[in-house]
């Protein structure tokens, strides 16, 4: 492939452009997460701490704050964001839009155009935008665990869409809780497929590892299911293991 361009500062227009994108894109996420958080610390809705911490909340705006945050920093900078950044959005909205077809109650039709619309006036401003055409290279670590995750993670998505689709009344109808939970639950086996299948990507395994072992922990700590709490976690270690050795065989340049 052709070497990228040398960074070039932004002017004052395309900076303006990333300053409005960056806020649209990236607003509601840093708020979510600020609200969940006083929300943990003051025990408000106790009963949903484990959603809290996961799929309505941390883990949700962690995977859907941290790649806006690292294509607007690239762009600030002149530079191309990394593939990993640009896959890592593009598998929040696939994933997302996936679960909205598949119950789209609660308003998750509206939360995807909340996603989707303002992410792709993003990836529109940036300078240079991420390279999603990339060599396909199969780890013999990560895959394994890859797909032992989406055995784990696949059939509870199923489970949390249909809890939604049952919520036809009350505060799980007005709150998606259980398509929060599918979509990130989704998203996380995106995670861990690309890390497997693409060089380029594999540094999606770490951020991976983390969400599945919090994940786990959480709801072992706060009575979900023990089997598949303790399945996630084991993903998650496994996940962290199989990411140290293929850091430490990259080679060095």
């Amino acid at each position: 492939r052709t070497a990228d361009p040398a960074p070039r500062v932004p002017g004052r227009g395309r900076r303006a452009l990333l300053v409005v994108t960056g806020v649209l894109a990236g607003a509601i996420p840093a708020v979510v997460a600020v609200n969940i958080t006083r929300m943990l610390v003051t025990g408000a809705d106790a009963e949903h701490r484990f959603h809290q911490l996961t799929g309505q909340g941390e883990i949700l705006c962690a995977l859907w704050l941290v790649p806006i945050l690292v294509l607007l920093r690239a762009g600030w900078q002149g530079r191309r964001p990394g593939s990993a950044a640009g896959w890592a959005h593009v598998a929040l909205a696939l994933s997302g839009a996936g679960c909205a077809i598949a119950s789209q109650g609660g308003g998750a039709p509206v939360l995807m155009a909340v996603v989707g619309i303002p992410g792709a006036l993003l990836w529109a401003a940036l300078p240079q935008r991420p390279r999603l055409r990339v060599r396909v290279q199969v780890d013999p670590l990560l895959m394994p665990v890859a797909l032992l995750a989406s055995a784990v993670l696949l059939p509870y998505t199923i489970d949390q869409l249909a809890l939604q689709n049952a919520s036809t009344t009350g505060y799980h109808a007005e709150n998606p809780h259980y398509f929060d939970m599918a979509w990130i639950a989704v998203t996380l086996a995106a995670h861990a497929l690309l890390a497997a299948l693409v060089p380029a990507a594999r540094v999606l395994a770490v951020g991976f590892a983390a969400a599945m072992v919090w994940t786990g922990a959480a709801g072992l700590a706060l009575g979900e299911s023990t089997p598949w709490s303790l399945a996630v976690v084991a993903c998650g270690t496994l996940a962290a293991a199989a990411a140290i050795v293929v850091r430490r065989r990259a080679p060095r340049i």
